[in-house]
């Protein structure tokens, strides 16, 4: 989805024709944050429901994708790199524990 397609076009200056309502178009841009949680969460729903077609544990499903990720990181970012990364997922996890 492009994020521009979300964008509410102002109204035209025709809708208001005999009103004193000024329309002000103030679209927010999402963040770089947001997209990638929306590709998070994209990827997410990709893979539970190819699981679920496949009649494949998703938990199963997610794991191998998650050491598949990690090898990918660490072939393209180095290992010290991907040890940084995997340290803040555990501290993030430690965290919503409390």
């Amino acid at each position: 989805m492009n994020p521009k397609d979300s964008v509410s076009k102002a109204s035209s200056t025709a809708d208001f024709a005999g009103s004193n309502v000024v329309s002000i178009d103030r679209a927010k841009s999402p963040s770089q944050q947001e997209l990638i949680d929306d590709v998070g969460a994209q990827a997410f729903v990709f893979l539970r429901d190819s699981a679920l077609e496949l009649d494949l544990p998703i938990k199963d499903v997610i794991v191998e994708h998650m050491a598949g990720l990690a090898m990918v990181m660490r072939s393209v970012e180095g290992l010290q790199e991907t040890r940084k990364v995997m340290d803040y997922i555990g501290d993030q996890l430690k965290s919503a524990e409390s």
